[in-house]
């Protein structure tokens, strides 16, 4: 694969949005061509007989189920005076 260039680098960084200075541009330049290459490796296997997959750990659903639950009891809490309309009033804390 040919080295990647400034202007490779500024286009990934433009596509995900952020901004990088030129010393950031070089610096993931220089890690890119670096890494990119080993990479390439990978090509060099036989991955014919290998089924496609989208995860490699084999779970298939580690939330657990949603079960309802007893909330807060608002009487026996002890700064109650703050409720109004049975919702806590905090003060603002973004202008």
């Amino acid at each position: 694969m040919a080295k990647l260039l400034q202007q490779d680098v500024q286009k990934a960084a433009n596509l995900i949005k952020i901004h990088l200075n030129q010393a950031e541009i070089e610096s993931y330049q220089s890690q890119l061509n670096t890494v990119i290459p080993s990479v390439d490796v990978l090509k060099e296997l036989d991955t014919e007989k290998v089924a496609e997959t989208s995860q490699t750990h084999g779970l298939k659903n580690v939330t657990s189920e949603d079960v309802p639950q007893k909330g807060l009891d608002i009487s026996k809490y002890p700064n109650r005076k703050n409720l109004k309309n049975n919702y806590f009033v905090v003060n603002r804390v973004i202008n």
